[in-house]
C-alpha cells in the first residue's frame, strides 16, 4: 500500500514537473536553496538581545519540599501527605508485587485492565460502574517500578489501586476498592473476551500514535531490568499475549481465569499492603479505622512466592508497520561501566538538545514531527524521534550528539534561556494529588530533599563548560548501541543490517 502511494506520488510530481517551464523550475530550485540557507542561519545577536528575559537571580532557589509522614494502622503502614485538598481524599492501595511466580507475572498487565470492569461478589458490572461514579472520581489500577536512588541495583515493584473521593465518601470508596480486588468474578468468558478485545484495540491505537514511547521503553529494556518489567506489563509482550488470548480464547479461557485468580491471591495480601493518602488530618481520621477492615478482606492462604526478575538482553529490534514514517530510538545507560553520575546539568542539556541540536537536525532539516530525549537519575537515557521520514539519517544525528556537546558554545544570555526552560519544566504548578504522588515517589525511590536541592543548585549554576563535560556521558549512552525502530517496513528492510531482529508490529 505504501509503495503504491509513493509510486503514485512520484508519477504526480513527475507530471507536475513536466508541466513547468525552465524558468519555473529554476525558481523552485532557488526558493529551496533560500529555505535551506534560512534553516542554516542563526538569528542576529542584536535582534535576540531585544527580547526581555529573566536572570538567574530571578529564579526560585529552593526546591519544593516532600510531604511524607509514615504512620501505622493495625500493623499496616500508611504514608500520609498532609496537603490541603478541599475535602478530597486521594487514596492508593499499594501492594508489593515482588514475589510473584514468573508464569503468573506476564498476566499482570491483563489483570490491571480487567479489575473494575467485571462483576464482583457485591455488584454486577453495570451496578459497580454506577457505584464507582456515585462515590468516587474513578478507581484505576497500575503497575509501577521504583528504583532505589541510593542503590541502583534495587527496585521496588508495586501493583497500585487508586481512587479519589470526598472525605464523607471514604468508607464506600474503600469498600468498593476492597470488593474489586478480592471479589472480582473472572469466569464470565464473554465479558473477559470483550475487555481483551477492547484492550487490544486500544493498545494498537497507542502503539501506532505514540510509538516513540514504545520504542524508548523497548530500547531501554535491552539493558535495564526496571524498564524490561515496565515493557512486559504494558508494552509489546503484553500486546503479544493479547493477540494470543483473543486468537484462541475458547481454548485458553479456563487457563486465563485460573492464572488471574492465582495472581490476585499472590498480590492482594495483608503483608503486601501499604496505604498512601493525600489529604488533611480530617481526611486521615476518616480513613484510619477503615484500614483494619480492608486488611481483613485480603487473602491469607498459602501461595507460591518467587522473587520476580528479568535478565535484560540486547536485541536491537525493528517493528514494521504500514505507516510511511518511523519512530527511531537510540538508548543507553551512562552509569554502566563508567564513573558518570547524575547532575542537574542534564536537565539543561535536555532543553539544549530539544531546542537546538535535535530540533534543528531531526525536526527542521530532517522533517520529523518531533524529537525528544531523557536522562534519568538511574542512568537510563534515550534519544527518540516522532513521526520521522528518516531512519538511518536520524540514527547518524543521534550518534553525533556527543560531538555537538563537546563543542557546545553559548553566551550567558543563551545559557540563561536554557536554564529558564529547564526550571520551567521542574516548577510546573502542582495539584494536591501531584504533590502527594511526587512525595510518595521520593519515599519509594529513597530520594532525599538534599538530592533534589543539589540537582536544582547544579541546574541554576550550569555553565557552558558544565555542558561540554557531559560529552563523554553522551558517548557512553551511544556506545551501548541500543536501537529500536517502529515504522515503515520498506525503510526498515533497506536498513536491515542495523537490527538483530525484525518483525511486524501487529501479527
Amino acid at each position: 500500500m505504501t509503495v503504491q502511494k509513493e509510486q503514485m506520488l512520484a508519477e504526480k510530481l513527475a507530471a507536475y514537473k513536466n508541466s513547468l517551464s525552465d524558468a519555473q523550475i529554476q525558481a523552485i530550485v532557488a526558493d529551496t536553496q533560500a529555505l535551506h540557507a534560512f534553516q542554516e542561519s542563526e538569528d542576529a545577536p542584536k535582534d535576540l538581545a531585544k527580547i526581555p528575559m529573566l536572570t538567574r537571580d530571578d529564579m526560585k532557589k529552593e526546591s519544593e519540599p516532600f510531604i511524607n509522614e509514615l504512620r501505622e494502622e493495625a500493623g499496616t503502614k500508611v504514608l500520609f501527605h498532609d496537603v490541603q485538598t478541599n475535602g478530597i481524599a486521594y487514596i492508593k492501595l499499594i501492594f508489593d508485587a515482588s514475589n510473584i511466580p514468573a508464569e503468573l507475572f506476564s498476566y499482570i498487565g491483563v489483570l490491571k485492565n480487567i479489575l473494575g470492569y467485571v462483576d464482583t461478589k457485591q455488584y454486577s458490572y453495570g451496578e459497580l460502574f454506577n457505584e464507582i461514579n456515585i462515590h468516587t472520581g474513578g478507581i484505576i489500577s497500575s503497575v509501577n517500578t521504583y528504583v532505589n536512588a541510593k542503590n541502583l541495583e534495587e527496585y521496588k515493584l508495586t501493583f497500585e489501586v487508586k481512587t479519589k473521593a470526598m472525605y464523607d465518601e471514604t468508607a464506600p470508596a474503600l469498600a468498593l476498592m476492597g470488593d474489586i480486588i478480592t471479589g472480582s468474578i473472572l469466569t464470565d468468558a464473554d465479558r473477559i473476551l470483550e475487555i481483551l478485545e477492547e484492550l487490544k484495540s486500544r493498545m494498537q491505537g497507542n502503539m501506532t500514535s505514540a510509538a516513540h514511547s514504545l520504542a524508548a521503553v523497548r530500547a531501554m529494556s535491552y539493558f535495564s531490568e526496571p524498564a524490561a518489567v515496565s515493557e512486559l506489563v504494558s508494552g509489546i509482550p503484553c500486546y503479544r499475549l493479547l493477540e494470543k488470548l483473543t486468537a484462541d480464547f475458547a481454548g485458553c479461557k479456563e487457563e486465563l481465569a485460573a492464572k488471574l485468580e492465582a495472581l490476585i491471591k499472590c498480590i492482594f495480601r495483608p503483608e503486601n499492603l501499604m496505604v498512601d493518602l493525600t489529604a488533611t488530618q480530617e481526611g486521615y481520621e476518616k480513613l484510619k479505622d477503615l484500614v483494619p477492615k480492608l486488611k481483613k478482606m485480603l487473602f491469607t492462604q498459602t501461595v507460591p512466592k518467587e522473587r520476580f526478575g528479568l535478565t535484560p538482553k540486547m536485541r536491537n529490534e525493528a517493528f514494521s508497520t504500514s505507516a510511511q514514517i518511523q519512530y527511531v530510538c537510540r538508548a543507553g545507560n551512562y552509569r554502566i561501566g563508567t564513573n558518570f553520575q547524575y547532575t542537574g546539568a542534564l536537565k539543561v542539556l535536555k532543553v539544549i538538545l530539544g531546542y537546538d541540536y535535535l530540533w534543528v537536525n531531526v525536526r527542521v532539516k530532517g522533517g520529523a514531527y518531533g524529537c525528544m530525549c531523557s536522562f534519568g537519575r538511574t542512568g537510563d537515557s534515550y534519544l527518540v524521534s516522532y513521526r520521522d521520514p528518516n531512519l538511518k539519517k536520524t540514527i547518524d544525528v543521534f550518534e553525533k550528539t556527543g560531538d555537538f556537546v563537546r563543542t557546545f558554545t553559548a553566551d550567558e544570555r543563551t545559557m540563561t534561556k536554557y536554564i529558564i526552560g529547564a526550571i520551567g519544566d521542574m516548577d510546573v504548578p502542582m495539584t494536591p494529588a501531584v504533590k502527594g504522588s511526587r512525595s510518595a515517589s521520593a519515599y519509594f525511590t529513597n530520594l532525599d530533599y538534599e538530592d533534589v536541592q543539589k540537582e536544582r543548585d547544579e541546574l541554576l549554576c550550569c555553565t557552558q563548560d558544565d555542558i561540554r563535560k557531559l560529552a563523554g556521558l553522551i558517548d557512553a549512552i551511544i556506545s551501548q548501541g541500543a536501537v529500536c525502530v517502529v515504522g515503515n517496513s520498506q525503510s526498515i528492510e533497506e536498513n536491515r543490517a542495523l537490527f538483530m531482529e525484525v518483525e511486524n508490529l501487529f501479527h
